[in-house]
């Protein structure tokens, strides 16, 4: 197997071959990275295979300016689809719903989920909890609601906290939040 790096430059040069290389070599590891956020196999090898296609098409003449900085090509990529596998998490599901089934379901080790403290929070608590996991942004959820921004952040900061509770919830919150 050749350097990553070094195919990646090839490629920038205009060796689309070396591209397939490096896909060859890296495609189950990204995909492995894609489904731990959109747990489903399909989707993720889709993702990966988009994020090459994406790669591909930009001209040779825009490589260098684009990518040519790059020395980590696995650390690059590994970023390019957790941030597509994100997006495609926040677009295409409801993760409070993803979030009981996978974390409640018999089989998951991860059956701690905090259903309980989830399901204690006050209707208009879950609302806004579930507009911020939704993707909406603060100022959005502070029009809808009829509040201020500062206090959407503050709710948001207490609802986290009385769900903070639980360290798996921890993990998922950082994970498919970004404050």
């Amino acid at each position: 197997m050749e350097d990553e790096l070094l195919l990646w430059n090839r490629f920038i040069a205009g060796d689309n071959h070396a591209l397939g290389e490096l896909y060859s070599t890296l495609f189950e590891p990204l995909v492995f990275i894609s489904y731990f956020y959109v747990r489903n196999n399909e989707i993720a090898r889709d993702i990966v295979s988009e994020l090459f296609v994406t790669v591909l098409s930009v001209p040779v003449r825009e490589r260098n300016s684009k990518w040519g900085t790059i020395i980590g090509v696995k650390a690059y990529l590994s970023v390019a689809v957790r941030n597509k596998s994100i997006d495609y998490f926040r677009s295409n599901t409801n993760q409070l719903e993803i979030a009981k089934d996978v974390f409640s379901s018999e089989d998951s080790e991860m059956h701690v989920f905090p259903l309980e403290e989830l399901e204690k929070l006050p209707t208009a608590e879950l609302e806004l909890f579930q507009m911020h996991l939704d993707g909406y942004k603060n100022e959005e959820i502070a029009q809808h609601i009829g509040i201020s921004e500062k206090t959407v952040r503050n709710k948001l900061s207490l609802i986290r906290k009385k769900l903070a509770k639980n360290i798996h919830f921890i993990i998922f919150i950082l994970l498919c939040i970004h404050a």
